[in-house]
């Protein structure tokens, strides 16, 4: 059975990017590897076994909760450790192509779509601000981790029960919302999974530049919304997974100066 190409990302690169042994590599993949697409971009892609990646077997693959997490565990190293160096456009977990060539084909049929990505988040890095109700104690019932995922699964269940906010919070919110879009090119609205307990859950594409200036603004913000009870949380630097879609989709909602 012929393997298959894996696509991780587009990238911008004066000359091929460096890969070592030492990258990330999907299961049962190879080392990543760039393909050129035209003048100074490039794709990522590792080869990946059809037997695990051809439809017929992916389908099921899908209800293994394991695979699935290596699957984007590695997707996600490999952009990230591109984007240490290189803007880079994040394909879709499980962008997959028949051979090199046929990868070229598509991707250079999407170049001009490619290149205003790449544009766009040109030293620039996605961070996610949370603003959330402040939870009371709560331990769950102890349960058998019957595997590795389970067991991290488990590890990662609440273990408090949120409180709804109090009177004001909503406001001071808004306030927080409205002086951090100073320091982003962007904001993309995201759909927590707990959106009950969640007054505000965003994605802000920022220059490297203003990223201490973020960080600062969320410290100050943290204790005006401590006595509201609410919790303000900064988790990143994250490619750019709002903010570019390379499948003809808007990646989400949002709203921009660029």
């Amino acid at each position: 059975m012929t393997d298959l190409i894996y696509a991780h990302c587009a990238l911008r690169a004066s000359s091929r990017p460096v890969v070592t042994d030492r990258w990330p590599r999907m299961p049962g993949g190879s080392v990543p590897r760039a393909l050129a697409i035209g003048h100074d971009l490039w794709v990522l892609v590792s080869t990946v076994p059809a037997r695990d990646f051809e439809q017929d077997s992916l389908t099921s693959r899908l209800t293994d909760v394991e695979w699935l997490a290596q699957c984007g565990a590695a997707h996600h190293d490999v952009i990230a450790r591109a984007g240490r160096s290189h803007a880079v456009a994040p394909f879709r977990l499980l962008t997959l192509f028949r051979s090199e060539t046929r990868a070229v084909e598509e991707a250079t049929g999407i170049r001009s779509r490619i290149e205003r990505a790449l544009d766009r988040v040109h030293n620039r890095r996605e961070w996610v601000v949370r603003v959330a109700a402040v939870a009371s104690e709560w331990t769950p019932p102890a349960r058998r981790a019957s595997s590795g995922t389970a067991y991290l699964m488990a590890r990662a269940l609440p273990r408090a029960r949120p409180k709804g906010p109090t009177p004001g919070a909503r406001r001071v919110t808004r306030e927080l919302v409205t002086e951090l879009k100073r320091y982003a090119d962007r904001v993309a609205a995201r759909q927590p999974i707990d959106a009950a307990h969640v007054l505000y859950d965003g994605a802000l594409l920022v220059s490297r530049s203003r990223e201490r200036q973020l960080s600062e603004a969320v410290r100050r913000w943290a204790s005006k919304l401590t006595p509201v009870g609410c919790r303000l949380s900064l988790t990143g630097p994250w490619p750019p997974y709002s903010f570019v879609s390379l499948d003809g989709r808007r990646a989400s909602s949002s709203h921009g100066r660029a």
